[in-house]
């Protein structure tokens, strides 16, 4: 379980993913609703039809998980760690929030004189929780198998070959945010990047430099070699090092040459990655 927990997780959570995530859910959750009556109604107690109060529990479901959304992204700037953990707490809080929100709105919907009493907020956010915890859970087992799955049989098709590399001892001088730090970087000597805020790690066949230089920075100067290439919003990494390619959940990891540690590519550039990747090795 600990090692399911840690599994990285795409993050679907900015504006208009969000959006699509809560639309199915506003359609799904009332059709669940209205179809299996999971838990006891009286009839007689409700103000509308029972569907119309599938409805209405729905759309405040996506009201809840559209603001729960919005404030995550605001607050968190960097998506590139969430994991399954993350994400079975965020939606087991806006499960919660779900509930007294539902808790909340018992006087729209049910013709009561004791609708605020501590039974039912228990109840509603109970059986918020109840249900949305067993579809979370099954939908999120689903959506790990099924990336890792794609993620692994695209990385299947990628294969390393030993070859000639693609420079000759090549050279360029760097310029960092400090002049006396500026540095000479061989290239066949370069293994990849990555970013740390205003710095940047240098990893080379025999040793790591920490420089005062941006991500950017660094890639820009390095514009001239093709292999190099960006593969994540904070890793550059040189081609003709990787070892072995493995697909994960959130794209690809890459095993480099002399290095232990492993270089993400993102979903987003994996396209990009492929194509550049089999033009190297072809």
């Amino acid at each position: 379980m600990r090692k399911f927990l840690n599994l990285n997780y795409p993050f679907y959570y900015d504006l208009k993913t969000s959006f699509l995530i809560g639309i199915v859910i506003l359609v799904l959750s009332t059709l669940f609703s209205f179809l299996f009556e999971p838990f006891d109604v009286n009839f007689s107690e409700l103000r509308f039809s029972y569907l119309t109060i599938s409805f209405i529990h729905s759309f405040m479901s996506l009201l809840v998980f559209m603001g729960s959304c919005a404030i995550l992204k605001s607050v968190r700037k960097s998506s590139s760690e969430w994991r399954v953990k993350n994400e079975v707490v965020f939606l087991l809080l806006v499960l919660i929030l779900i509930g007294v929100c539902q808790f909340l709105i018992r006087d729209i919907i049910y013709d009561k004189d004791d609708n605020w009493s501590i039974r039912y907020l228990y109840e509603e956010v109970r059986n918020t929780v109840l249900v949305g915890a067993l579809l979370m859970f099954i939908i999120t087992s689903i959506n790990v198998e099924r990336l890792r799955s794609i993620y692994n049989l695209r990385s299947k098709r990628l294969t390393v070959v030993e070859q000639e590399l693609g420079y000759n001892n090549d050279s360029i001088r760097i310029k960092t945010l400090v002049n006396n730090d500026d540095f000479t970087l061989n290239i066949s000597d370069f293994i990849f990047a990555k970013s740390d805020k205003n710095y940047t790690y240098i990893f080379l066949e025999d040793n790591v430099n920490l420089k005062r230089i941006s991500l950017k920075s660094l890639e820009d100067q390095l514009k001239g070699f093709n292999f190099i290439i960006k593969s994540h919003r904070s890793y550059l990494v040189n081609m003709y090092k990787i070892e072995n390619v493995k697909g994960n959940t959130q794209g690809y990891k890459l095993k480099m040459k002399n290095s232990i540690e492993e270089v993400p590519v993102s979903r987003g550039r994996i396209d990009m990655f492929e194509e550049i990747y089999n033009s190297a090795y072809s």
